[in-house]
């Protein structure tokens, strides 16, 4: 798999599970160095990451109406799908 990225894509829900908009979703720990961008969120509270290389990489999100949080995941061989609930 060197070489080739693999997606992290997910939704972000708010504490009643209702899609959250222009969220900043971004990698705050991965197996190597990311850039230090992040990624909003649609309307539909979808994202897309790419993720360089195998590994735990860490998303994190936050949003000024909702609050922050994030969840590990591990990437492998396969785009990985993940939702981060926001508590506020």
């Amino acid at each position: 798999m060197s070489g080739t990225a693999r997606i992290v894509a997910g939704t972000v829900l708010d504490a009643s599970g209702k899609p959250v908009a222009q969220a900043r979703v971004y990698f705050s720990a991965a197996p190597g160095s990311v850039p230090d961008i992040a990624e909003l969120t649609g309307a539909d509270g979808r994202f897309r990451l790419s993720a360089a290389r195998p590994g735990r990489y860490q998303v994190s999100v936050s949003s000024d109406a909702h609050g922050s949080s994030s969840v590990e995941v591990d990437v492998g061989s396969k785009d990985a799908e993940v939702v981060v609930r926001l508590a506020r």
